[in-house]
């Protein structure tokens, strides 16, 4: 836990620069998913990268159209709000 000013200060920051961040990325995906909130942007990411590495066991990488329905299917697991169409 930072009780000193100098953590308290950068603990502050990164979570200040977290919230942008996020709405930055998500900025993009607002026409396609209205509702998107920080938990689907997470499932999303998270999703993202447990299908990358599992992929990574296969002998040859599948087609990238393949690869984006997995991880859209994998996403879906775990988001709060639907979406229409995501990208």
């Amino acid at each position: 836990m930072a009780v000193k000013q100098t953590p308290v200060y950068h603990s502050a920051n990164l979570a200040m620069f977290m919230v942008n961040l996020s709405h930055a990325v998500m900025r993009p995906m607002r026409p396609h998913w209205p509702e998107l909130s920080v938990t689907d942007l997470k499932a999303w990411f998270r999703s993202k990268k447990y299908v990358v590495e599992t992929l990574k066991f296969l002998p040859e990488m599948p087609d990238p159209i393949f690869i984006e329905q997995a991880i859209a299917q994998v996403a879906a697991l775990g988001r709060v709000n639907h979406a229409v169409n995501p990208v």
